[in-house]
C-alpha cells in the first residue's frame, strides 16, 4: 500500500514537473516558438541551438537572452545612428529620440534579466524581460508606419525579450 502511495506520488510529480517545464522530452522549440510574436524567427533563430537538442531549458534561456541583448544594442545603435542624420519631420526626430530613450532602457533591462538569470533568480528574469518588450513596443507605438530599417530589429527584440520572459517563467 505505502508501494502505490509513493507510486502515484511519484507519477503526480512527473505530471506536474513536466507540465512546468515545456515539452521536457522532445524539442523545446515545439512549445516555445509556436506562441511567440513571430514563430518563423523563433524557429529560424534557435533550431541550431545545442541547448534544444539536449532538451536543456536554462542553455535556451541563455541563448535567447543573449539573443536579446544583442538585437537590442544594435537596434539602439540605429537609432542613435538615424537620429546624427538630417531628419525633416519634427514628428519622426522626436519619436526616434523616444525610442533612443526606450532603447537605452530595454538595453538596461535586458542586462539587468540577465544578471537576474545568472542568480537562478527567474521571476525577476522574466519581469526585466517583459520590461525590454513594452519598451520596444512603446517606440513603434509612436510611428504610423513604423520606418523599414527599423521594422525587423524592434520585431527581433520583442520576439526574444518576450520568449526569454516566457522561458523563465517557466522556470519559476
Amino acid at each position: 500500500s505505502k508501494s502505490l502511495y509513493f507510486s502515484l506520488f511519484f507519477l503526480s510529480f512527473v505530471v506536474a514537473l513536466f507540465g512546468i517545464l515545456p515539452n521536457v522530452k522532445g524539442n523545446i522549440l515545439d512549445d516555445i516558438c509556436p506562441g511567440s510574436f513571430f514563430p518563423p524567427l523563433c524557429f529560424q533563430m534557435l533550431r541550431n541551438d545545442p541547448s534544444v537538442s539536449k532538451g536543456d531549458i536554462h542553455g535556451l534561456l541563455s541563448t535567447v537572452l543573449l539573443i536579446a541583448q544583442d538585437n537590442t544594442t544594435s537596434t539602439y545603435k540605429l537609432v542613435k545612428s538615424i537620429l546624427k542624420q538630417p531628419i525633416k519631420d519634427p514628428n519622426v526626430k522626436a519619436q526616434m529620440t523616444n525610442c533612443l530613450r526606450n532603447y537605452n532602457d530595454a538595453v538596461d533591462y535586458l542586462n539587468r534579466s540577465n544578471d537576474f538569470y545568472k542568480s537562478a533568480d527567474y521571476k525577476n528574469t522574466s519581469l526585466y524581460s517583459s520590461l525590454a518588450v513594452h519598451e520596444s513596443l512603446s517606440c513603434n507605438h509612436g510611428f504610423n508606419e513604423v520606418p523599414s530599417q527599423l521594422k525587423s530589429l524592434s520585431e527581433a527584440v520583442q520576439e526574444f525579450s518576450n520568449r526569454s520572459a516566457r522561458i523563465a517563467d517557466n522556470l519559476k
